[in-house]
């Protein structure tokens, strides 16, 4: 059975994200008109909905427990009123539950924890209480005042109020005797296993959600019932401002160059947004770097912070300095570095310059890595050209730090859930220039929910990579639908959006549909992409196909992106999406692309790239993708403690 207190009628069947299912259900506004009169309004001390008995109401009082209240007039009027309300509520239940035949069985009872059995019947037998002993007994279904008084639950069956937690055999047996008599022996036959579920989904599913008061906040406290909302509210405490000892000081020391490193998730784009707001709060012009195309998103997503800090806290003391946006290309165009520079140089007002640029990398050890001395020559010449100089970086790679900055190495996670950091942490040992987290620190709000793993094998799975499987792409919206994703109510606290989850993939043919200039698909979605698509989730696609060939598209996508602008999933090249972050994270694992950039990697090395650069995306709720080590050579990380391992058909 589940027993449930103080339902409040307005609670019943009150979210709006399930307004649709439960329209057309009886609730209490829509009482019929004859029934009216018993008011909308009022709430279940105690309701218990019992499979084998059906549906008890119960109210209670607690007359008696002071001296002021102990005498029998006390007890009258308390039990008259409580008499009333019990009709009431039986009215309430009975509608609530109209629509489903047969009816279940309805009955009521009295708590009365500090009035004895003894006392009771004495008030119910004196003779100037006729009135209310004919009452009770029509309200309880007692032939006379005898059954009346143990069909209530009274002080003999319970606990001593001194010591309410100390429930003795005795106590167990007087309990039970009462239950036999107020529910009877017999089953009630009409309640099979489907309607009990029907009838507790009703009164204690996510539909109804309860808020409890809190004397110390403004905002109630709403209780979590489904996966959904507790991913929700999670990811909304990880967004929550938190800033290290290390952090503070860094700030409070104020250098006027520094290179912040550390692991993903560690706080490093933070530090650049406060202090670039430092900037603009001084008067001073900030200039937002994009050196790579891998930068493009995070740049823009500081700029946006830049400016929503100005409007949010304005300073009418001070004339605020403007945000600038530069985008180059250091890993294809050599030139761009020069560009750079003349830029800038030209942008410095009075010797001074304010630089910002996230996802720096100065490693120059690797001939592919082109763009880490590129890095190096832009922080050099602008030292050398401009007097008085502030830049601030970030990167995650460590393996050269400049010296022209000052180096700060944070080590304490701040953005994903512990959960999500097991899945990340066993790699990080494997890269020499990737500096490890801290075990101390910043407690996390919650450890997050459980990885969700999906298997791309059985049947309608397509050979080859997940990218291209359109079953794998509705196995995620099955996990997305599970969570309630998509809620119909704009950027609700405790619903998840669209737009808080990504989808990664390595793949570089990661693509949307092909038009040509007629609009007919030359080239259908990625199998991944029409799969989220035929479950009706609505997605936004940063492939690799579009990257070369359509740059206004492009960046036009990675500026949506970036912001959140429109409420749809992305899928995505996860290096496109560095240094942005999601509630709910599904990670296409093992996905290559045509080009033949794996040379000489390990599947294991891989596998390592995929969890650094796409798992640390995910705040909250990881969904791994992958495909089973029996059906491939890949030798991966292995799973955290918790996991759950699922089908499509297991979470519809």
């Amino acid at each position: 059975m589940f027993v449930v207190s103080e339902l409040n009628f307005k609670d019943y069947l009150n979210e709006p994200f399930y307004a649709k299912h439960t329209g057309k259900l009886p609730k209490p506004a829509n009482l019929p008109k004859e029934l009216r009169h018993h008011g909308k309004q009022g709430d279940f001390d105690i309701l218990v909905i019992n499979r084998q008995r059906g549906i008890l109401i119960g109210e209670m009082k607690s007359v008696g427990k002071t001296k002021a209240n102990r005498e029998d007039t006390d007890v009258v009027k308390v039990i008259d009123k409580a008499v009333k309300q019990l009709d009431k509520y039986e009215v309430h239940a009975k509608h609530m539950v109209s629509d489903i035949a047969p009816s279940p069985t309805v009955r009521k009872t009295l708590f009365l924890p500090y009035v004895s059995h003894t006392q009771l019947r004495r008030i119910l037998d004196d003779e100037n209480n006729s009135k209310l002993q004919q009452v009770v007994c029509q309200s309880l279904g007692a032939a006379n005042t005898a059954e009346a008084v143990q069909l209530c639950c009274c002080s003999d069956q319970l606990s001593q109020p001194a010591s309410y937690w100390h429930v003795t055999p005795a106590v167990l047996s007087q309990l039970s005797t009462w239950w036999q008599h107020r529910m009877a022996c017999t089953e009630d036959t009409r309640l099979t296993d489907q309607l009990y579920l029907d009838i507790v989904a009703r009164f204690v599913g996510p539909a109804t959600t309860v808020s409890i008061p809190v004397p110390c906040h403004k905002k109630d406290r709403v209780e979590m019932r489904t996966a959904g909302q507790a991913v929700a509210e999670l990811g909304r405490r990880l967004t929550f401002l938190v800033l290290t000892l290390q952090q503070l000081d860094l700030m409070n020391r104020d250098p006027p160059r520094a290179f912040i490193t550390g692991a993903p998730g560690t706080g490093k784009t933070v530090v650049l947004v406060l202090q670039g707001s430092r900037w603009l709060r001084q008067g001073h012009d900030v200039h937002v770097l994009s050196t790579v195309y891998d930068t493009r998103a995070i740049s823009t997503s500081i700029k946006q912070q830049l400016e929503m800090s100005l409007s949010a806290s304005p300073t009418p003391s001070l004339t605020p300095g403007s945000v600038s946006y530069h985008r180059y290309d250091f890993y294809n165009r050599e030139e761009d570095v020069e560009q750079a520079v003349t830029d800038l140089v030209a942008c410095v007002k009075n010797g001074h310059l304010h630089v910002l640029v996230d996802e720096a990398f100065f490693d120059s050890s690797v001939d592919r890595y082109k763009n880490g001395p590129r890095h190096v020559q832009l922080v050099t010449r602008l030292a050398q050209q401009v007097p008085h100089l502030y830049l601030w970086c970030a990167g995650v790679h460590n393996s050269y730090k400049p010296p022209a900055l000052q180096t700060e190495v944070f080590t304490v996670p701040l953005r994903s859930a512990p959960v999500v950091l097991r899945e990340i942490r066993p790699v990080i040992d494997r890269y020499d220039n990737v500096d490890d987290y801290s075990d101390s620190g910043v407690p996390a709000p919650g450890d997050g929910l459980s990885v969700i793993r999906l298997s791309h094998h059985g049947n309608d799975h397509t050979d080859g990579c997940t990218v291209d499987c359109a079953q794998c792409g509705q196995d995620i919206a099955a996990v997305l639908r599970r969570l309630g994703v998509g809620s119909s109510i704009a950027n609700s606290p405790s619903r998840l959006s669209y737009r808080d989850v990504f989808v990664l993939t390595r793949s570089t043919d990661l693509h949307d549909d092909v038009t040509n200039e007629a609009g007919k698909v030359t080239s259908p979605a990625s199998g991944v992409v029409q799969g989220l698509k035929d479950a009706g989730v609505p997605v936004s696609v940063l492939g690799g196909q579009d990257f070369p060939h359509n740059w206004a598209r492009w960046e036009g996508a990675v500026q949506d992106v970036a912001v959140a602008a429109t409420d749809t999933v992305t899928v995505a090249v996860y290096h496109f999406m560095s240094g942005l972050e999601r509630r709910v994270v599904a990670v296409l694992q093992g996905s290559r692309g045509k080009r033949d950039d794996d040379a000489g990697r390990t599947d294991e090395r891989i596998d390592a790239i995929d969890r650094l650069n796409a798992v640390s995306r995910c705040t909250t709720q990881l969904i791994m993708v992958s495909t089973p080590p029996a059906l491939t050579t890949t030798t991966s990380t292995p799973p955290s403690q918790t996991t759950t391992t699922t089908t499509c058909n297991q979470l519809v």
